[in-house]
């Protein structure tokens, strides 16, 4: 699998979709001309593009074609000795208490090669943007467990966090 992101024009974006069709989601920053797809490969003359592999590590609820129309990609480095308690964390507490929003539809958490530490990519997807103001995000950023790796200066504040569109493909 592969994170694909681009800031080309729309028709590259449609020829893009296109060309992935059946194995491409693509989604758009609303406002701008950032673009994020989810492919199975990275095949094509696709200059534009700029391909990142990740690994699947996990996932739960809904994702896919299926799953929301709203897709929030958090950017997650980690020191490569905290990386167990991270993801014991990330998949046994915060995962399971946004999921219980009912519209906070599910995750793909994702791996990608990095020189330094753990690169991680929580991939949300949400039915309703207003997901993110819920009881459940907010009870899922104040448990003890959040509270104790809250306190090293790598966690929370300098993940990276971008809300995009599912952009449909109109074309047969």
């Amino acid at each position: 699998m592969f994170i694909a992101e681009s800031a080309a024009d729309a028709a590259a974006v449609q020829a893009f979709s296109l060309a992935h069709r059946g194995a491409c989601e693509l989604f758009a920053e609303p406002q701008t001309a950032h673009c994020l797809a989810l492919v199975s490969d990275a095949s094509g003359d696709e200059a534009a593009w700029t391909f990142t592999p990740v690994q699947p590590l996990f996932e739960g609820g809904r994702h896919g074609p299926g799953a929301g129309e709203w897709l929030l990609c958090v950017g997650l480095w980690v020191p490569a000795d905290q990386r167990g308690e991270f993801l014991a964390w990330y998949e046994q507490e915060h995962l399971p208490i946004l999921l219980r929003c009912p519209t906070w539809d599910g995750c793909r958490f994702v791996e990608a090669p990095h020189a330094r530490g753990c690169q991680f990519f929580a991939l949300h997807q949400l039915s309703d943007r207003a997901a993110l103001d819920s009881a459940e995000r907010a009870r899922s950023r104040a448990t003890p467990w959040f509270g104790r790796l809250k306190r090293f200066e790598w966690f929370d504040e300098p993940f990276t966090r971008t809300l995009y569109r599912r952009v449909e493909n109109n074309q047969s």
